[in-house]
């Protein structure tokens, strides 16, 4: 046969209208003379029909089955079966049964006694009244993923005697993973070829079919039409259709029953006997689906979330949501999860349906929590029929590193003694009265810190002012030898000397007073006069901007930096000897800095180490912000919602594990080529050479430029892990690192190299975008002065 003739005899889906569309059986009853001549007609007139007769062996089981005490002979059966008949042909008795889409004609037993001898292996799980109570039930199903294994696991029990079945889509092969069906059944649509599945285990059972799914027009009409239905299972990708079923549910006072396919979590919600119920258990507050309607994939996240429960997700599922639209085009599902959670639905339904005592609530049947490997103890299921999640179920965030024995935090007596062995200072020095020292210190602390660390001790002892390194506060891979601690105290002292110039005060700083005594890094003596070796006044001006100076991410759309501007930010940070500015203004410039920061992002956060680092650093809800009063507070990143809902999915190792070992995280740099869209420029602060000392002066121009910027609108952003991740790189050797975080380090670096000009003996001080974005959503808090400093 040439290609030209085989292509002729295909029967492409797009051809197969009322065929592709049929999905209800042809019943013919041959002792009726009209159904007799009308079967006779088919198997006469269509060649391609197939005949299945099993009527005999049918017959046979149907009479054991009423005989449970004896056991039948052959013989015997045989007698019982043409009792059974009354004279009736085989060939006539019972009812065939065609089934158009595939050509099969079967011969089986009526609905009464089919039914009967289907179900017969129900008994005792179900006994025969309940078996009757059930034929009188209704369930509608909404969508046919899972859906598909509810409906059809209804069907195989029988627990329902109406089946309303809704889903808009067609087959495709992407969904054959986890739907039952055959290749035959690609590009036919889901309700058509679930009905047809129905109708082959169970021509007699009644099911009506949505193929437009259910929407804000039909949702009424599946809800009510031919009688209020009793169950409403719903299983549908759409939100805002979850939020519109219920609430029509619960105004009609239909209990919904849902599945999630994921940690094997079973939703309750009893509006029949809980007509008041908040939907979704409250987990949405107040939430209209006119909300949320269109939006797409990767913005339905924070509300999967919120209806499923960020801290109830299983490690894969929540590691998936990380890659969708990224490697993935949606959230996953498996045949094993999705045959379980329809099972499930399924009982829970037919449980409800025979009046049991099901309570409104979520239930999780994890069978990764139950079936443990063979060293630890079996697990139990977890059910909560509430809408707080099971404790055991809350994933733990990665660990905070300890302390390492070296950088134990400085003991206050310890650091009055330190600051009391330095030499006595010149005379003339003034005390500070207790009003005039909270001022000062006050305003040292309003200094920036890398994650908002705050690492000061502040000792005043026998008229000296000594800021110790806290390196407890302020220790982590990222921070290469304390160097971005040593620059918040740098920052830190600059505010201090502005400060008490504004108290009228001339001050003398001593960085790093004390050799071989790095956690003492400066002593600030004060005097009511000018003396040598004092503070300049050149940027008293900035005293006035202390106050205003913040972190802000909020985005902002591109602008050019402004001469002026630009000017300004060189000069305050060149006013500190050796410092240098760097700005990145062009597009292309921006472009490529935003890759390498979001880059960097993604390393940071799929190596374990620096993932703990900046966990340790997030405050994930207000009051532990206020409670800590350090840190930042997750909502001073600016997020959408999505990518608040992803950053929150980042909290736990285990995920971040995942998505390492699959070679995804795609995902985790966006937020650096948001944040850089609106930047005005990107800036590197530098200083030529990188002891301690110079991160302390660089501390104290980067201050500068802050400060500077608060006076002009210029909104500052600090994206500080490239800097300080190549400084472990380039001076540490990579020490701590893991190899693959190395590979991707050096590879950035030759990248960063050709955008700035520094050198591996430079100190990079910060680097940061500078945007004019509006106000701020919150600001970071500071301890209180009590909890820092000790006056003696």
């Amino acid at each position: 046969m040439t290609t030209t003739s085989w292509q002729q005899l295909i029967s492409h889906p797009s051809q197969r209208d009322a065929e592709s569309a049929g999905w209800r059986p042809r019943f013919f009853r041959p002792t009726r003379e009209e159904d007799a001549e009308l079967l006779g007609r088919l198997l006469r007139d269509e060649p391609r029909v197939q005949v299945f007769d099993t009527i005999d062996r049918q017959l046979r089981d149907l009479v054991k089955t009423r005989h449970p005490r004896r056991t039948l002979g052959d013989q015997e059966i045989a007698r019982l079966v043409e009792e059974h008949l009354r004279g009736v042909p085989r060939l006539s008795y019972g009812v065939w049964v065609h089934y158009p889409w595939s050509h099969r004609l079967v011969h089986l037993l009526d609905e009464a006694e089919f039914v009967e001898l289907r179900t017969n292996r129900n008994k005792y799980k179900i006994s025969a009244e309940e078996q009757a109570t059930l034929a009188g039930r209704r369930i509608g199903v909404v969508g046919l993923s899972v859906g598909q294994s509810v409906a059809l696991t209804i069907a195989l029990e029988r627990s329902a005697g109406e089946l309303r079945i809704a889903d808009f889509d067609d087959l495709e092969l992407s969904n054959m993973n986890r739907i039952r069906t055959g290749v035959h059944n690609l590009d036919v649509p889901k309700v058509v070829a679930t009905a047809r599945d129905i109708a082959e285990l169970d021509p007699f059972l009644e099911v009506k079919c949505f193929s437009e799914g259910v929407n804000s027009d039909n949702l009424e009409r599946f809800l009510l039409e031919g009688g209020k239905l009793d169950i409403a299972v719903d299983e549908c990708d759409s939100l805002d259709i979850k939020l519109e079923l219920r609430l029509r549910a619960r105004a009609h006072r239909i209990p919904v029953v849902m599945d999630t396919s994921d940690r094997g979590l079973i939703d309750v919600e009893r509006f029949d006997l809980e007509p008041d119920r908040p939907i979704l258990h409250g987990l949405v507050g107040d939430l209209r689906p006119e909300r949320i309607r269109g939006l797409s994939t990767e913005d339905k996240v924070p509300y999967v979330m919120q209806i499923i429960g960020q801290d109830t997700l299983s490690t894969r599922f929540a590691a998936t949501l990380l890659e969708v639209q990224q490697t993935v085009s949606t959230w996953p599902q498996l045949g094993s999860a999705v045959v379980h959670g329809g099972a499930a639905a399924a009982d829970t339904a037919r449980r409800i349906a025979l009046g049991e005592p099901v309570r409104s609530g979520r239930y999780y049947v994890d069978l990764e929590q139950i079936i443990s490997g063979p060293e630890q103890a079996p697990a139990a299921a977890v059910a909560t029929p509430s809408a707080t999640p099971p404790a055991s179920a809350t994933p733990p965030v990665s660990a905070t590193p300890p302390v390492s024995a070296a950088h134990k935090p400085p003991r206050p007596a310890l650091a009055a003694a330190s600051l009391a062995r330095l030499p006595a200072g010149e005379a003339g020095a003034v005390e500070l009265d207790r009003e005039q020292l909270r001022r000062l210190v006050e305003a040292g602390v309003a200094a920036p810190s890398g994650g908002n660390c705050q690492p000061w001790l502040w000792v005043y002892e026998a008229g000296r002012l000594g800021l110790f390194h806290d390196r407890a506060r302020s220790e982590s891979l990222a921070d290469f030898q304390g160097a971005g601690g040593v620059v918040a105290l740098g920052a830190a002292a600059e505010n201090v000397v502005l400060a008490a110039h504004r108290e009228g005060l001339s001050v003398r700083v001593s960085p790093f007073p004390r050799e071989g005594d790095e956690d003492l890094t400066a002593a600030f003596e004060f005097f009511g006069a000018p003396v040598s070796g004092a503070e300049g006044h050149a940027m008293d001006a900035l005293a006035d901007a202390i106050g205003l100076r913040h972190t802000n991410r909020r985005q902002s759309g591109r602008a050019a930096l402004a001469d002026e501007h630009r000017e300004a930010l060189a000069a305050a940070v060149r006013s500190v000897p050796g410092a240098d500015l760097q700005l990145l203004e062009s597009p292309a410039e921006l472009e490529e800095v935003a890759a390498l920061i979001g880059a960097g992002d993604r390393a940071r956060l799929l190596a374990q180490r620096t993932h703990a680092d900046m966990m340790k650093e997030i405050r994930w809800t207000e009051a532990e912000a206020a409670a800590r009063r350090d840190g930042i507070f997750v909502g001073a990143f600016e997020l959408s919602p999505a990518d608040l809902a992803g950053f929150r999915i980042c909290r736990d190792w285990r995920t971040m594990d995942l998505v390492r070992r699959w070679g995804g995280g795609g995902a985790l740099e966006k937020m650096a080529h948001k944040a850089v869209a609106g930047a005005m420029a990107v800036a590197l602060i530098t200083m030529p050479r990188a002891g301690l000392a110079d991160y302390f002066q660089g501390g104290r121009a980067l201050e500068r430029a802050w400060l500077t910027a608060a006076q002009r609108g210029i909104a500052v952003y600090p994206m500080a892990t490239l800097p300080y991740l190549f400084a472990r790189l380039v001076r540490g050797g990579g020490e701590g690192m893991d190899p693959e975080t190395v590979e991707v380090a050096r590879a950035l670096r030759e990248r960063y190299l050709r955008l700035f000009d520094v050198a591996d003996a430079t100190a990079e001080i910060l680097l940061f975008r500078l945007s004019l974005a509006g106000p701020a959503s919150t600001r970071s808090l500071r301890r209180p002065v009590e909890e820092v400093l000790v006056a003696r």
